[in-house]
């Protein structure tokens, strides 16, 4: 049997790792890869000049590529090193025997010294090469794997065999094909079309959407005003590129906070977006490689038991209440864990007294204590949008950035408010389980895709707390203005332009969008996917409609969830092609995640659901291929 792996990153790895250790040995079997990446895929490309730089948005040490329970029986025994055990044993050597990566990876595996350290991107890209390298020593000698480091451009579907075709003019047919692009560059749309053609004429430069690392800001100098639209993880990326990237420096000060000494090569730098802020920032890190929060009232028990009771449904706004509880919870648990109190005891009677809801608006009278025992959770998403006038925006900017990183800095287990935005990250399985298990009305998931996401994004997707830091530092220098809410770009006749709700008014020379392209595969650039949608090959997801009409999970393509098997036109499973991944991500809750170690994380469960499919799809082969208890 011949399996298409189309994609080399964390999801294709995953799926790689279980195959060769589900395959009978009876089986012979050939997998080849296929990326125009190097091995890691796009995103951790350890040769882009940015991703020696650029951080990961986890600590090294919940990083893991190794499927922890599931991997025990194979016949050669492989170290299941962590990305930061990693870094502290083998990655050295690995370097030394790899001189075609750039020197900087061998000082920053020396600087990755604790569990509150994030590793750069470039160096997972590393990681997942040795990863690799360790599945090719390990592999049973029946199963054949190459790498070709090329894009797939087409595939068509024969009676019993698909045909690939390469960039680079390779063809060949393949029994199965699993699909796991990661994110995928889309057409330009009519604005951007139009910004485009803009600069063109004005020899002005225009970054629509993209991978940030991917970006040569070489030609962008200290002449160019540079507008930038977005404050989330690629915009913290876009500023470190035209600040210290242009030879300024971060020095850090006595108290841990930092300044900034300028090259003079930096550009003018004005950003903004929707909502006005940043997202908040990660709090050093308190925890171990598998340490989960356990919730108390948010429990998967308790919200089916909710849905058992609303015909096998969750309201949203049950659904919402029970989350605000629980993070609530662990706010005011935080602030009686850090409060001076005379006895042990009181404070064990306070926990006690903590564990029923009904008692906390009491909490202060009956133990004579000041706390704060309730809070606006919605209030903290975007508080910006309630400033009224430029000059307020500008004071509460800086508090709002200096009391998120004295937050922080409390640590993201034991911060009261810090500490309680982590849970979002702790509790997302429970929140997949619900989501993906189709516990929601049609309203409510429209509900999950904007007042949810956005609710999740702000709190808990943020940066580290080293980029909160420096972002503080260049507003305090000058180096950068953000703009308030309600940021909008265009052009006139003459410059980019931007403006904000208080009817500020920006020009630049340079603009750029720091986001991601939209996840939607019927405006995707890729060619493969723009021909499999062509043939009726993939096809809209019409599984909930909007009141309006339209495809609320339109901009997936189209599977059964149980087997990850893509399903055509006709609504027939393609047999023997499955996508996994990005291209899933509203079909799916929040499949933008790296493995975490010891906690069975997604990518893992659905790796292991993939392959049982891909096994089980020829009844005559199954006893074959699929191991023997």
């Amino acid at each position: 049997m011949k399996i298409a792996l189309i994609g080399a990153g964390p999801r294709n790895l995953s799926i790689l790792g279980r195959l060769l250790f589900t395959i009978n040995k009876a089986a012979k079997v050939e997998i080849d890869l296929f990326d125009p990446s190097p091995i890691g895929g796009r995103v951790w490309d350890p040769f882009l000049t940015n991703n020696h730089t650029f951080l990961m948005n986890t600590f090294a040490n919940q990083v893991t590529l190794f499927d922890d329970y599931e991997l025990y029986d194979n016949d050669s025994p492989i170290d299941r090193p962590n990305l930061l055990d990693w870094a502290h044993t083998r990655a050295f050597d690995y370097l030394k025997e790899h001189p075609e990566y750039p020197k900087a990876y061998e000082n920053e595996v020396i600087s990755l010294i604790s569990s509150n350290t994030f590793a750069s991107r470039g160096l997972f890209g590393i990681y997942a090469a040795w990863y690799f390298d360790e599945l090719l020593a390990a592999k049973p000698e029946n199963i054949t794997i190459r790498f070709h480091q090329t894009e797939i451009i087409n595939m068509t579907k024969g009676p019993r065999r698909f045909k690939l075709w390469t960039r680079n003019n390779y063809i060949e047919k393949y029994d199965r094909v699993i699909l796991a692009p990661g994110h995928i560059d889309n057409q330009l749309n009519e604005k951007q079309e139009s910004l485009r053609k803009f600069a063109d004429k004005m020899g002005f430069v225009y970054y629509p959407a993209s991978h940030p690392a991917e970006n040569d800001f070489e030609t962008i100098t200290g002449s160019d005003t540079v507008l930038i639209e977005g404050l989330g993880l690629s915009f913290f990326d876009v500023l470190l590129s035209l600040t210290a990237g242009k030879g300024g420096s971060f020095i850090t000060n006595r108290n841990g906070s930092l300044t900034y000494r300028p090259s003079g090569r930096e550009p003018v730098i004005v950003a903004g977006s929707f909502n006005g802020l940043p997202p908040r920032s990660k709090g050093i890190n308190q925890k171990e490689a598998s340490q989960l929060y356990v919730p108390r009232f948010f429990t998967l028990k308790h919200l089916k038991s909710i849905a058992a009771m609303n015909h096998g449904k969750i309201p949203f706004s049950q659904f919402m209440s029970l989350l605000k509880q629980e993070m609530t919870y662990k706010f005011i648990y935080n602030q009686v864990m850090q409060s001076d109190l005379p006895f042990d005891s009181t404070k064990a009677n306070i926990l006690h007294a903590l564990d029923n809801p009904l008692s906390w608006s009491s909490l202060n009278d009956r133990f004579n204590l000041d706390l704060e025992t309730e809070i606006d959770w919605d209030g903290k998403i975007f508080p910006a949008m309630n400033w009224q006038d430029t000059e307020t925006f500008n004071k509460k900017l800086l508090t709002h950035i200096e009391n998120d990183i004295q937050s922080a800095q409390l640590g993201n287990n034991w911060s009261p408010l810090t500490g309680a935005y982590d849970l979002l990250r702790d509790m997302r399985d429970i929140v997949r389980t619900l989501y993906n298990e189709n516990y929601f009305t049609e309203d409510g998931y429209e509900k999950m895709l904007t007042q949810f996401r956005q609710f999740d994004n702000q709190l808990s997707a943020g940066p580290p707390l080293v980029r909160m830091r420096q972002l503080l530092a260049l507003l305090k220098a000058g180096i950068i203005t953000i703009a308030g809410p309600g940021f909008k770009t265009g052009h006139n006749e003459h410059f980019f332009e931007a403006s904000d709700k208080f009817g500020q008014h920006f020009q630049g020379t340079v603009l750029i969008e720091a986001r991601l392209s939209t996840i939607d595969f019927r405006i995707a650039k890729s060619p493969l996917i723009r021909s499999l949608a062509r043939q009726g090959l993939i096809e809209p997801n019409d599984r909930f409609k909007k009141e309006n009409g339209q495809l609320l999970f339109g901009n997936t393509i189209k599977i059964d969830p149980n087997t990850f098997t893509v399903l055509n036109k006709k609504d027939q499973a393609v047999d023997g092609f499955y996508i996994s991944g990005i291209p899933l991500e509203g079909e799916r809750w929040f499949n933008t995640v790296i493995p975490r170690p010891y906690v069975n994380t997604l990518i893992f469960q659905e790796s292991q659901r993939l392959v049982d499919s891909l096994l089980a799809r020829s009844p005559q082969l199954h006893r074959i291929l699929k191991k023997k208890d």
